[in-house]
């Protein structure tokens, strides 16, 4: 695959035409049909960073719907600002001719928020495991269940002091904004280097318990059983929960901006897990 890329800053009816010109080149010999599109202006110079221009130019979804509606023989996918399985879900409502949503590092950062991804935006109701032909995890203690299976494979067939920091990483932002999630990624972090300081001192690590073990333990130790238990439905209805809530204290406070609702890893995190839970508990036994 390749990227092609264009930058441009005038005024919004200029702009549009300029980026219609672009796609209709990059188009014009029937090769390129699909388009990821970045809804913002990119700022070249040395006093603009590229988290700056991930952040402060505004977003423009308005362009990638219009392009929808203007050139419905090509496929368009959103990107820019959607760091949110419910802002993905909203953007696809609002324009069902989307052939999809870019999330980038939101994704990597909080991987367990998208576990309802089939279902929510697709509609899945267990198809996806019949071609997967086994049964999804239903909680995030059964991800590190299975996946303490493959990390044991390949410790087998490749030498731990090399590989063994990818496969701890791999799981290290699966309980991200959880209470104790620090203590588990720092956990992870030791289990990760220790292959490595052992054959420092000649020792060998194949007298320690196998990798799936030590990255259970960790899980464990550190995060309570209502979270390694909770199953992607109720954490997206936590996630919903949570978000409606930031956008009332915003409405309350006039602000535009919030602190962070996932950050997680201390009391706060805590008060936020029990106000939840009392507030389903209530609407529980309300519908009752």
């Amino acid at each position: 695959g390749f990227t092609v890329k264009r930058y441009s800053e005038m005024d919004a009816e200029a702009e549009y035409g300029e980026l219609c010109n672009f796609i209709e080149t990059v188009a014009s010999n029937g090769i390129v049909t699909d388009f990821q599109v970045h809804a913002r202006i990119a700022v070249l110079g040395k006093s603009f960073s590229p988290a700056d221009n991930r952040k402060v130019p505004p977003l423009k979804y308005d362009y990638v719907r219009r392009l929808v509606q203007d050139y419905p023989q090509l496929s368009f996918s959103l990107n820019g600002g959607v760091d949110t399985l419910s802002g993905a879900k909203e953007e696809l409502d609002e324009c069902p001719g989307l052939a999809g949503v870019m999330i980038g590092r939101a994704w990597a950062a909080n991987p367990w928020s998208f576990a309802c991804s089939d279902s929510i935006l697709y509609g899945d109701k267990g198809q996806g495991e019949v071609l997967l032909g086994y049964a999804k995890p239903r909680n995030r203690l059964e991800v590190l269940q299975m996946y303490g299976k493959h990390v044991d494979v390949e410790e087998q067939e490749h030498d731990p002091v090399r590989i063994r920091r990818f496969m701890t990483k791999a799981v290290s932002s699966l309980f991200a904004g959880e209470p104790n999630a620090k203590r588990y990624r720092i956990a992870l972090d030791e289990i990760g280097g220790r292959p490595k300081k052992l054959a420092a001192r000649g020792e060998s690590w194949k007298d320690e318990p196998p990798l799936s073990e030590l990255i259970l333990d960790a899980a464990t130790k550190h995060l309570s059983e209502e979270v390694l238990l909770r199953t992607p439905e109720e954490s997206y209805e936590m996630i919903l929960w949570e978000e409606q809530r930031t956008k009332e204290r915003v409405a309350l406070t006039d602000t535009a901006s919030c602190s962070d609702a996932g950050g997680g890893d201390n009391e706060s995190g805590q008060s936020i897990v029990a106000e939840w839970q009392q507030t389903r508990k209530e609407s529980t036994e309300a519908a009752a």
